[in-house]
């Protein structure tokens, strides 16, 4: 019959084994967490504010002309003029904004981060659909970026 050899081995301990994660561990995964949430914030809040600018110069230029298009093509026998204010846009039919008919005004609104400043109303006559004024539609972001619109006396509208 065969002997039963048996090994004491004193170094060994059947629950020795680890089965999670230290304290110290844990904490250094949340510190590198948060070091790259600091830095990915920063470079977050900056694309944000390009897009921002980026939205309302295409939005500002699509309205204009909208506006122009609907006077070249006589929409309801009339000139058509866009009124430009901060947060928001109204497409209105008439001379000017004063006198329109609100019936066919159209509003659109703008983030609320874009300040607009330079022309604030525009009317595009019929058919031609020339500008009564021409000149620059600055934007400017909270965060101190600026763009810039411009409209010429054909009514060519360049945004950025």
């Amino acid at each position: 019959m065969g002997k039963i050899i048996t090994i004491n081995n004193f170094n060994s301990r059947p629950f020795s084994k680890k089965n999670g994660f230290t304290l110290l561990e844990l904490l250094l995964v949340v510190a590198l967490m948060a070091a790259l949430a600091v830095i990915a914030a920063p470079m977050y809040l900056s694309l944000q504010a390009e897009n921002e600018m980026n939205i309302t110069s295409i939005t500002v230029g699509d309205i204009l002309r909208r506006a122009q298009l609907k006077a070249q093509a006589t929409d309801e026998d009339s000139a058509w003029g866009v009124e430009i204010k901060t947060g928001s846009l109204t497409i209105f039919k008439g001379t000017n904004f004063a006198n329109r008919d609100q019936s066919f005004d159209e509003n659109f609104s703008l983030a609320s981060t874009v300040t607009l400043s330079g022309l604030s109303e525009i009317i595009f006559s019929p058919l031609i659909g020339t500008p009564n004024t021409f000149g620059v539609i600055k934007l400017e972001h909270l965060d101190g970026r600026q763009s810039q619109l411009s409209i010429n006396g054909l009514g060519i509208i360049n945004t950025p």
